[in-house]
Order: C-alpha cells, then sequence, then structure tokens
C-alpha cells in the first residue's frame, strides 16, 4: 500500500491556531510552514497497457460490468451516517470537538462526488465495452431496526447477471482541520478513490469471488462476501433463491464500527501475479489530478481531469479482468437466478444442461426477455448519466471542484509565503466548499485571501461562511429532480427471439417487466425434460443434517448434471455442480468445501468417482497457486499432468460470441 504524502506541518485546532495568530501577531513572526497538500499524479492503474476485450462466449442476459456507488441519504440514516463516518475515518482519528456541521457537509460531500466521478469510470468503460454491457446502480444509504446501517439499489441493474460487479466511491477525511495534510482526501484537484470488484463466487471459489480491494474495505468486503455465500447457500437448500442485493462495501466498513481486521492474503494490483489465490489490493492513493484543468471546469464539461489520473488505468484493469476469467462460469447461478423470476420450472431444468430442443426454445426465449430487460436499464443508465454528468447536477459539481481548486491553490500560496494565520483561515473556511453554494464560495475564498489576518482573526466571517445555505441540498435536489424521471421516462427495447421480432414500450422498469413477463407467458413452449423433487445427495463420510439436489434423479438418488448441496449442521458444507451417480459426485465436476474456523474454501475440479476426487484435479485453496494433483480415492497422490485435465463446464444452448464494441 503506498504511503500517502505527508508533510511537515502540525494540524491543530483552528481555535489553537486563532490562539497562536493572535498572541505573536504583533510581532510579525510566525514558526513552521502549513502543508502543500499534494499527492501523486496519477493513479498506479495508470502504468498497464490498454487492451481491448478479447472474444468469448456469452449469454445476451448478461452485462460485463455493475458499477455500484452511494448516491443519496435517507433522511432517516443521516445522522448515524455522519457519525460512523466520523468514527471510522480512514487516515486517523477525528476528535470528538470536530465540528459537526462541518463533517457533516463533507460526509454528504463525498456521497455528491462519488456520483459525480463515477460517471467518468461508466463512460470510459462503455468506450471499450460491447454495447448495453456497463450498467449502472446507484444505491441510497438507508437505516432501518432491522438491518442497522445499509444501502439499497435505486434501480434494478443488480437483478441483471452480470461479469463483474464494481463497488465505487471516493473519500474525503471528515476532519476539515486536517484534510489537506497527510489523510486521503478528495477536495479541488485531489480525489481518493475506494474500488471492490467482485464476480461470482465460482470464478474464485477461495475468496468467494471477491478479486481487487482497498485495503481500508477489504475485511467489510470479505464479511460481505462470505454472508452473501452463506445466505444463498440457505436459500438454495430451502429449494428457493437469494436476490436480494448487499450493501455498498464502504457502507459495510462504516456499519462494523469496531469489527476486527481479517488477515487475507493480498497482492499487489502491479505485481503481475494474477494466478496466486489472494484479493488485489489496489492501493490507497490521494490523485492530484491536471489542477489547471481542474480551474476550467465550470467553463468547459469536454474536459474531464479524473480519466488521464484514474479512470483509463482503472478501466484497463477492469477489461484484464474481463478478459481473464470465463463470463459463463461468472454469469451461471445469476442466470439461473434472472431466470427463476420468468420460469422456475426452466430455473431447476438450467443445472442439467439440456440440450433438448424443447429446453433450448423455451431458454432462448427466458434469455431474450432478460436481455431486453438489460438494455432497457441501460438506456435508464445512459439517462442517469446525462443528468448526473451533463445536466444541472453536473454543472453544479464542476463549479464546486472549480471552487475548492483555487480556494486550495490560495492555501497553498499562502503556505509557501508563510502566512500562517490567513493559510489556516483557508483550512477552516474550506468545510464551507462542501456547503457553500459554489459562486459563494469562491467568493469567500477570495475575501479571505485579500483580508488576510483580519478576516483569520475574525469568528464573525467563520460562522457567517459556515452558515451559508449548504450546496449539498441544492445538489441533492438536482440530484432528484435529473434522476427520478429516469424511472418512468418511456422507452422502448427490440427484443429478437429465433426468426420473431418484439418491440417492448414501457414507462419505467416495473412496467416493463410486466411486459415481459406477459410476452413470455404467451409464448412459452412446454419442456419434455423435468426434474424430479426432494433427490438425495451425499458425501462419503459426512453425516448430513441438511441436502438438496437440482437435476436429474434415479431411485431419489441424484444422477446425471445437477447442481447438490449438503449441509452437516456443525459449520462444514459441501457445493457441487456437475455429474452424479447414485446419489453422490460421480464424473466431471467442481466441488466447493467450506469448514468453520477455516479461512477461504477449498475448491475442487475434475474428475470425482463415488462422491470423492478421483483422477486429475485442480485445487484452489486461499493463498496459494492453484495446482493439478493426481487423486485416487480421495487421496492426493502426487502432480499431475494438465493434458488430463477435465474442466468443469458452464456452457449452456443459449450463450452467444461476444464481440469487440464496433
Amino acid at each position: 500500500m503506498q504511503t500517502l504524502n505527508k508533510t511537515k506541518s502540525t494540524s491543530h485546532r483552528y481555535l489553537r491556531w486563532l490562539f497562536i495568530a493572535l498572541a505573536i501577531g504583533a510581532t510579525g513572526g510566525l514558526v513552521g510552514c502549513a502543508g502543500m497538500a499534494t499527492g501523486v499524479d496519477t493513479s498506479k492503474y495508470s502504468r498497464l497497457a490498454p487492451e481491448e476485450i478479447t472474444e468469448q462466449t456469452s449469454s445476451d442476459a448478461a452485462a460485463m460490468v455493475v458499477i455500484r456507488y452511494p448516491a443519496m441519504i435517507h433522511e432517516y440514516a443521516e445522522n448515524l451516517f455522519v457519525s460512523s463516518f466520523a468514527i471510522n475515518a480512514i487516515g486517523g482519528d477525528v476528535p470528538a470537538a470536530t465540528a459537526k456541521a462541518q463533517t457533516s457537509r463533507v460526509a454528504q460531500s463525498m456521497v455528491e462526488k462519488s456520483s459525480y466521478y463515477a460517471m467518468s469510470l461508466y463512460r470510459e468503460l462503455k468506450k471499450v465495452l460491447p454495447e448495453n454491457s456497463v450498467l449502472l446502480s446507484p444505491h441510497i444509504i438507508a437505516w432501518d431496526k432491522e438491518r442497522q446501517l445499509h444501502t439499497r439499489p435505486l434501480l434494478a441493474s443488480e437483478q441483471v447477471p452480470s461479469v463483474l460487479t464494481i463497488d465505487f466511491s471516493i473519500y474525503s477525511y471528515p476532519d476539515i482541520e486536517k484534510m489537506m495534510d497527510a489523510p486521503p482526501v478528495t477536495f479541488g484537484d485531489l480525489v481518493t478513490p475506494l474500488i471492490v470488484v467482485k464476480s461470482s463466487r465460482w470464478v474464485q471459489p477461495s475468496l468467494s469471488g471477491l478479486l481487487v480491494s482497498s485495503p481500508p474495505l477489504e475485511s467489510a468486503a470479505w464479511r460481505d462476501v462470505q454472508d452473501d455465500a452463506a445466505r444463498h447457500f440457505a436459500a438454495r437448500m430451502q429449494g428457493d433463491v437469494w436476490s436480494e442485493p448487499s450493501s455498498l462495501d464502504f457502507i459495510s466498513f462504516l456499519a462494523e464500527r469496531d469489527q476486527r481486521a481479517i488477515g487475507l492474503p493480498g497482492k499487489s494490483s502491479l505485481s503481475g501475479d494474477y494466478q496466486t489465490i489472494a484479493v488485489e489490493q489496489y492501493p490507497l492513493e490521494k490523485i492530484q489530478m491536471d489542477g489547471p484543468i481542474v480551474g476550467q471546469l465550470e467553463d468547459d464539461a469536454s474536459i474531464d481531469p479524473f480519466v488521464s489520473s484514474f479512470v483509463n488505468g482503472a478501466s484497463t484493469r477492469i477489461v484484464d479482468i474481463l478478459n481473464s476469467i470465463d463470463h459463463d462460469r461468472a454469469t451461471f447461478f445469476s442466470r439461473q437466478t434472472a431466470l427463476s423470476r420468468f420460469d422456475p420450472e426452466l430455473a431447476d431444468v438450467f443445472f442439467v444442461q439440456s440440450q433438448d430442443e424443447s429446453v433450448r426454445a423455451r431458454l432462448q426465449l427466458a434469455e431474450a426477455l432478460v436481455g431486453a430487460e438489460r438494455e432497457f436499464l441501460s438506456a435508464q443508465s445512459d439517462s442517469i448519466y446525462d443528468g448526473t454528468y451533463s445536466g444541472d447536477y453536473g454543472q453544479k459539481m464542476r463549479k464546486i471542484l472549480s471552487a475548492e481548486y483555487r480556494m486550495l491553490e490560495e492555501r497553498r500560496r499562502l503556505a509557501r509565503r508563510q502566512n500562517i494565520s490567513t493559510a489556516v483561515a483557508i483550512i477552516a473556511l474550506a468545510g464551507s466548499v462542501y456547503g457553500a453554494v459554489a459562486s459563494s464560495a469562491a467568493s469567500t475564498a477570495a475575501v479571505v485571501a485579500a483580508s488576510g489576518t483580519a478576516l483569520a482573526g475574525s469568528a464573525w466571517a467563520l460562522h457567517k461562511s459556515l452558515g451559508t445555505k449548504t450546496e449539498s441540498e441544492e445538489v441533492g435536489r438536482y440530484f432528484l429532480t435529473r434522476m427520478a424521471p429516469t424511472f418512468d421516462r418511456q422507452m422502448s427495447v427490440q427484443m429478437e427471439w429465433l426468426e420473431s421480432k418484439e418491440l417492448i414500450t414501457a414507462r419505467g422498469f416495473s412496467e416493463f417487466r410486466n411486459k415481459t413477463l406477459s410476452l413470455y407467458q404467451a409464448r412459452v413452449r412446454s419442456m419434455t425434460v423435468n426434474v424430479e423433487q426432494y433427490c438425495t445427495f451425499s458425501y462419503p463420510g459426512i453425516s448430513a443434517s441438511e441436502s438438496n439436489w437440482y437435476g436429474t434423479c434415479n431411485e431419489g438418488k441424484a444422477s446425471g448434471r445437477g447442481y447438490g448441496l449438503l449441509d452437516n449442521g456443525r459449520g462444514e458444507t459441501i457445493e457441487y455442480l456437475g455429474f452424479a451417480k447414485d446419489g453422490m459426485a460421480s464424473g466431471s465436476g467442481g466441488m466447493i468445501m467450506r469448514k468453520r474456523g477455516q479461512l477461504g474454501a477449498t475448491y475442487l475440479e475434475g474428475e470425482f468417482k463415488n462422491g470423492l476426487p478421483d483422477g486429475t484435479i485442480k485445487v484452489e485453496k486461499l493463498g496459494s497457486t492453484p495446482s493439478l494433483r493426481q487423486f485416487t480415492a480421495g487421496q492426493d497422490t502426487g502432480r499431475a499432468r494438465y493434458d488430463n485435465f477435465q474442466s468443469l463446464s458452464f456452457k449452456t444452448s443459449s450463450a452467444a460470441a461476444i464481440t469487440n464494441n464496433p
């Protein structure tokens, strides 16, 4: 993890600086210097060479990327969010004496700026990925007695199968009297991105699908994926599906408060080590964008300094990840979940991966309708982008960023001149930029610079600036008015199924889904393949308290292709996807094994016989490189040759080839 840039200045409370200034101001001398508030020029990701997305099979129903980010705060959650934001500060401890009004504005600004900067990532990924394959999922920060502080999505984007989900946010240290120095900050030309990248747990079972994380969020993200896996397992055991999206990992981090850090094995984002089963750590970086360009943002919306400093490199890394994983594997279970909304019977047969014509036709129709939903949500995402970046909201944010930059530059100039009293006033007034109307903030900065020590000693000036009507409230209203209409805007999507074309027009996603369900019910064909209920699935030597099997059976026992679960009631669970015989794994398959107290899962893929690995097996464990081993009746007998390995297939008859975005 990169060490954040530090300076020689100390970060005293404003009143302490004011006392010093008044005490020795008459002598005309002050000792020391103020922090210069600088960062690295570009992200570490910017060193990566750009790549194009490679061709591979993928379902029409699946998106490539869903970008999740905080967009709003519910009024019931605001106080808890602000207090949690201060208590769990990244980069240092925030004194209890810190002004709540200022901290509240910083907390709110993080949400607003996350919304704004997320649009840069969305725009650049859309340029390099296939059409309609990148979706936005804005979240509202909420609170209730059951879940406490959490988030929920405002769109249905996460109901569409996707290869990757990206939790994106920016960070600002909540104490405005220290934020200009060492702690991570987003202010003016400085920005600190936080990201977490996840996929299906079947992509990296030992990590439950957690691929990349900013170090401060890693433990919270790990607990989230573990909880998510447990909820999915419990639902499947009961013959149901779990489809509720998890909270944003940054909010989970805030909600945890005093949870212990988990010592997960990690690897550098630039190490080139893509084989070791470990979380790739994106370093906590305070990036300094091109200042003069930031200063021009309010006059020119076409320029985006965040792209060259972070987004280009980050989007390159996302493409690298997309190119390195099997998209069918990444979306297999989420596709089955999506199908269950249209047709639970088809969803059960999905695990069989039948090539029967009746199944194929039904599956193509269902996935074509999920694909139509993806296109509808893609259009909604474009509307959100237009409102957030190009509309009034974006214009207001660019004014704020330009005003912040001018204030920060003035503070740097004063610090270089050793004009400590005025520089400290600039720090104190930084909180007002988060709150004051942009034009007023710029004027305030100019007045402070001109008036010097006179204003620095004026408590009235500080109170006046912090009491100004908050821009955060105004931007929040702009965001709502620009965003809400996208939910009910009338849009049309043309769906192609076999040789048929259907134009589906709806005002809002709920109406669109109702029409797709009606269309499916009108066109659906009967299937000649079905699966039995209550088939047993077992593993040698484990007494199961619960088990379930989705797939073909013979005399009440798992037989043929399917998906099985087993729980011994003592913290040991097994998930298996593949072929079975006489109620046990037999043939090619993949098995996820978890034990209580074990960090991460053990994954076995290859040949099974009588429930045990038997043949060439790929073994994945947390912190190690996957290896091919030879097994006999469950016993590891040594190294194996790759040409003897039979990988688990996740392909279905509806998969199609993806190509580069034209």
